[in-house]
């Protein structure tokens, strides 16, 4: 079953894609464009030639990042191979941050503070375990901080698997935007990231003021 809010972020990112290829493109190049993707995505490309997904983690990453890859891949055949980049990562960010915004609460300090330890630790796991693509441990550091550290990501996997490693970062691009818009009491800073070729993807989270 399809979490409600990943179909409801689809659609989001759907409407991106029409508008964004709308304006930069003919219409008959956008229109044509968005057929192709479609049936690419109909032969089960971009996935075809790996073998069936190993969990639902992974039936679900493949889902979020395939149409991503499959517009990029078009579009290379109208456009610039950098310009065709830019476009998908524009689209993306949107899909990405509506997802963010359907599935982390806008963080309180004076909420998480008056958390016991236990309560924190709930509520730290009932957030982790919306984001399917990563294996992660979240760590609450005393009232100034929290921390949470990636050890695999399977958009990472995913895209080396099929020839696509260089698009990666384009899927960490949201969580930047998300935090800097939508959540006005915490700072995000990330000195590693696994799309960039380190070990973990280095979450930190500071309370703001």
């Amino acid at each position: 079953m399809i979490p409600i809010q990943m179909a409801m972020s689809e659609l989001a990112g759907a409407a991106a894609a029409v508008k964004t290829l709308f304006r930069e493109l003919s219409a008959k190049n956008a229109a044509r464009t968005l057929a192709l993707v479609m049936v690419d995505k109909a032969l089960g490309r971009p996935w075809n030639e790996l073998p069936p997904p190993a969990d639902t983690q992974e039936t679900l990453s493949r889902r979020q990042i395939g149409p991503a890859v499959l517009l990029e891949r078009r579009l290379r055949e109208a456009i610039s191979p950098e310009r065709a980049r830019e476009l998908v990562r524009e689209i993306v960010i949107i899909g990405a941050v509506d997802f963010l915004s359907r599935n982390v609460p806008v963080l309180k300090k004076k909420d998480i503070v008056s958390m016991d330890e236990r309560e924190r630790e709930g509520f730290m796991k009932s957030i982790k375990e919306k984001f399917f693509n990563a294996d992660a441990d979240m760590v609450v550091e005393g009232d100034e901080a929290l921390n949470m550290r990636v050890t695999r990501c399977r958009f990472v996997e995913l895209l080396e698997a099929i020839g696509e490693r260089g698009m990666a970062p384009v899927f960490c691009e949201g969580d930047r935007i998300f935090f800097d818009e939508r959540q006005p009491e915490v700072s995000l800073e990330r000195p590693e990231t696994i799309s960039r070729g380190d070990e973990i993807c280095d979450f930190r989270f500071k309370w703001l003021g």
